[in-house]
């Protein structure tokens, strides 16, 4: 990006204080010479729309997007990724060629991440990389806008069956007949963990927000001890950095890992997006870890 103008991104939500995006996103702008400030803009659901007008500023890259927003600014965009539409979330605006453009970086954040720790295989289709999950069992513990991101991820990877487990169970049934328009393997969906059946090459993630606040784990301990040794505990909350869900794992002896390396890799696709260059992932890596 050849410019000294000084520019503008940031991340839309409510509340935005607690976000490690700053950390890692000013970084990666300052590493490559791009003279742009990453802000935090706390906004309230009654000043979405004048927020969001704003980004079409000309200093203006766009924006991340966050809770309580990541569905309602899908009719506020002017373009909407087809991925993004299949999830019904957006949690990256691009200001471009006067029109902003809306994607879901969450879904191939997951995908990396889950890579990253050593889980799939990185595979070339029509000259492009792939992350699979053949093989791979998929339980995923919610059905929110954060499991929506999830699970599209998880059935674009390939995974044998997926299993969504939601105590309202009405939630779980309507993500998975959203899923099935793309997908034709088994899609389970539960709302009582001792139905669970575990399977060898497991993939436990948690999508809800459950250990975020108190030490409450979405899976009793006694499921969780019926799993494979091979399984895999992935916690999409990053901070508190050892929820009771992976306390209770890591115990067990399972591998595990937080939401830090997913928020790292869907940050890095956004920065992509907005300055057309790769990522300096690993220095934006150095300085959120």
């Amino acid at each position: 990006m050849q410019t000294t103008k000084q520019l503008r991104v940031g991340l839309i939500g409510d509340p935005v204080a607690h976000s490690f995006s700053p950390r890692f996103q000013q970084p990666a702008f300052d590493a490559l010479g791009i003279p742009a400030r990453y802000e935090l803009w706390h906004t309230p659901a009654k000043q979405l729309v004048e927020r969001i007008r704003s980004l079409c500023e000309p200093d203006c890259l766009g924006a991340n997007v966050t809770i309580p927003h990541k569905e309602a600014v899908l009719p506020l965009v002017d373009k909407i990724d087809p991925l993004a539409a299949r999830i019904g979330a957006i949690n990256t605006i691009v200001h471009r060629d006067d029109y902003l453009h809306g994607y879901n970086t969450d879904a191939l954040g997951l995908l990396h991440a889950l890579h990253e720790h050593g889980l799939g295989e990185m595979e070339m289709s029509n000259n492009r990389q792939h992350i699979s999950l053949r093989g791979h069992t998929a339980i995923l513990l919610g059905a929110g806008g954060a499991a929506r991101a999830a699970a599209f991820a998880l059935v674009d990877a390939g995974v044998e069956q997926l299993i969504i487990l939601n105590r309202h169970l009405e939630r779980a049934r309507h993500l998975a007949a959203d899923l099935l328009r793309y997908y034709d393997r088994p899609i389970f969906s539960l709302n009582d963990p001792s139905f669970l059946i575990p399977r060898a090459s497991s993939i436990i993630i948690n999508a809800t927000s459950l250990g975020l606040h108190e030490d409450i784990s979405p899976l009793p301990v006694e499921t969780l001890a019926q799993f494979d040794p091979d399984t895999f505990i992935y916690d999409m909350i990053y901070n508190p950095s050892q929820t009771y869900l992976l306390c209770q794992a890591r115990l067990m002896g399972f591998n595990t890992a937080n939401g830090l390396s997913m928020l790292l890799h869907q940050g890095a696709q956004a920065f992509t997006l907005w300055t057309n260059q790769p990522a300096p992932i690993e220095i934006m890596r150095k300085s959120l870890m």
